[in-house]
């Protein structure tokens, strides 16, 4: 099922399906969202990469390995959780750190946004190791 309007489709989707992604996982630590939906959304952007254009496809919107993206997950995620611990305080006790930027002003990084990408980044690679085996001869 490799169309010219399933390639076309696919590739006007494929951004906008991302930037949602990404203000899922921003608007996620204030609000409902985060981190497990938001990969799952670009996990479906992968998915129709697939369809579109094969596990090469697939491969070619996340250039990343597995286990580099699940590492970075978990250091993320169980980082957060110890840094916590370093602070003299409970695990995943989280915090507010604000950064001024010249260009942007005030930036705000909270410990449950650190947490959601380390989230988001060990769900997208399970759907992208689950897609590129999708279809392998064995």
């Amino acid at each position: 099922m490799n169309t010219v309007i399933l390639r076309f489709t696919v590739r006007v989707l494929t951004p906008v399906i991302f930037a949602l992604s990404v203000y899922l996982l921003l608007r996620g630590h204030d609000s409902p969202g985060g981190g497990f939906i938001a990969a799952l959304l670009a996990g479906a952007a992968v998915v129709l990469q697939h369809y579109a254009g094969g596990p090469k496809g697939a491969l070619r919107t996340i250039p990343l390995s597995f286990s580099s993206l699940v590492g970075a997950g978990l250091l993320l995620a169980a980082g957060m959780g110890v840094a916590g611990l370093f602070a003299g305080a409970d695990f995943l006790t989280g915090g507010v750190h604000k950064f001024d930027v010249p260009a942007l002003g005030e930036l705000k990084v909270t410990a449950s946004l650190v947490f959601d990408l380390g989230v988001y980044f060990v769900v997208l690679a399970v759907i992208v190791a689950v897609v590129s085996h999708l279809g392998e001869e064995e």
